[in-house]
């Protein structure tokens, strides 16, 4: 009898530590970088590529967003094959997964608005706005979506997205969508007033205000409210971004199958996943080599940069290549070497989203707005407070006026860093992991 149930339980499947060390590394990052706004004092890689750059690329902080997406799509097939996913219906997987999406979603509904409550009325526009939580949300559900699909329909929906991002600036012309922007009175955004053919950073954007629909967003029904066909049909445009992510998740699900699979090693697995990610991340240099801000490049027309802000394909099979990487560093460091020092990733990683949204809900609603006396007599808001005051002191002390700067932005960060450390391991202390 004990014989036939053990048959019939299958064998419990063991945690991955490295996703928990790699979320942990992602979120402890994006914590960083949403505090090192000195661009004189921080490094340019702590800096994301400016918006309207004709170059555009791709910096560290440009790479930290997808990555989480790709860690959420990793667990994907253990929440999925695992625990009470396993014994779920394909449909109350999809549910439970539209529950999660939208939780996250009004989350970051809620970060979104949170700072600009205190200067204005909140309307029902503000239930229509994306930004990280949103998308993140929306693309976590597409991807639990294309996952539950059988395999080659998996490899066919990544491809169709990607390809389809690839095709988009072919299908709709330059000359075209800068049309409709003038015709909206809504003039192109060119950096540096020259470069707006086609492939070039003003064609790009003017594709995605197209699709958001923000040319008819600026038109008031009569009675001077906004149209709501406007805001609902560009919400559903945004699926140029969430998709993309949706698809940077997926194959961050493909990477921990391999990881879990029986068939090699531990070493030999994570030998593969760095050896596939570092061919993705190629392909994904490929696909933008020799770009020019006036367009084109090695591809001619095909040829798109990496962009954080259009999502090209390019970037999110950067963001995919060297996500595949950093998980195969990761599962060497802690599931196969056993190096216990990534234990204050892994405490990070433990709460990633109580942690993220602590620290962004209390710095926009509290740091960034109660005010404190700065050294020069006049009141401003904590945090910057705080770095003027470290400055201040360093000056004091003989310090330059750049070190006194450094000192007091670098001691910000590290304070704030640690912070949330110690609460995230108070939380691991009391077995306390906050999940949505």
């Amino acid at each position: 009898m004990s014989q036939d149930i053990a048959e019939i339980v299958p064998p419990k499947r063991e945690r991955l530590l490295c996703l928990d060390a790699f979320r942990g590394f992602d979120i402890a990052a994006m914590l960083f970088v949403n505090m090192t706004w000195n661009q004189q004092v921080f490094h340019r890689q702590f800096f994301h590529v400016d918006w309207n750059d004709p170059v555009q690329g791709a910096t560290f902080t440009d790479l930290v967003f997808p990555w989480f997406l790709f860690i959420a799509g990793a667990a994907i097939p253990l929440s999925m094959k695992s625990g009470r996913g396993r014994s779920m219906s394909t449909l109350a997987k999809i549910t439970a997964a539209a529950r999660r999406g939208l939780i996250i979603y009004l989350l970051g509904v809620l970060l979104t608005v949170a700072s600009p409550a205190y200067d204005r009325a909140l309307t029902w526009t503000d239930w229509f706005s994306w930004n990280i939580l949103q998308l993140i949300g929306a693309g976590y559900f597409v991807a639990v979506c294309i996952y539950l699909l059988p395999r080659w329909a998996q490899i066919t929906a990544v491809a169709a997205i990607l390809l389809a991002k690839l095709a988009l600036p072919l299908v709709i012309s330059a000359d075209y969508a800068r049309g409709v922007m003038q015709a909206a009175s809504m003039a192109p955004r060119v950096a540096g007033g020259e470069f707006t053919g086609h492939g070039t950073f003003t064609h790009l954007d003017d594709i995605k205000r197209l699709l958001n629909l923000e040319h008819t967003k600026a038109t008031l029904r009569a009675d001077g409210e906004p149209r709501f066909w406007a805001f609902v049909g560009g919400w559903f445009g945004m699926a140029q971004q969430f998709l993309p992510l949706a698809a940077v998740a997926v194959m961050g699900g493909w990477c921990t199958e391999l990881l879990t699979s029986a068939r090699w090693s531990k070493l030999r697995r994570a030998g593969l996943l760095l050896g596939i990610g570092l061919l993705v991340t190629a392909f994904s240099y490929l696909l933008q080599a020799g770009y020019r801000p006036e367009g084109g490049g090695w591809l001619g027309p095909l040829t798109q940069p990496f962009s954080k802000w259009f999502f090209t394909p390019s970037y999110c099979l950067l963001a995919a290549g060297t996500g595949a990487m950093l998980l195969a560093g990761f599962y060497l460091i802690t599931d196969v070497w056993k190096i216990s020092t990534c234990f204050v990733f892994r405490v990070y990683g433990l709460n990633a989203l109580a942690l993220y949204m602590g620290a962004e809900f209390t710095f926009k609603t509290i740091f960034a707005k109660w005010q404190i006396i700065h050294p020069n007599g006049h009141s401003g808001a904590m945090a910057g407070g705080f770095i003027n005051w470290v400055a201040h002191w360093a000056a004091q002390l003989g310090a330059n006026e750049w070190w006194a700067m450094a000192w007091g932005g670098w001691v910000f960060v590290l304070t704030w860093l640690t912070m949330w450390w110690f609460f995230c391991w108070w939380l691991w202390r009391k077995k306390i992991v906050i999940k949505v």
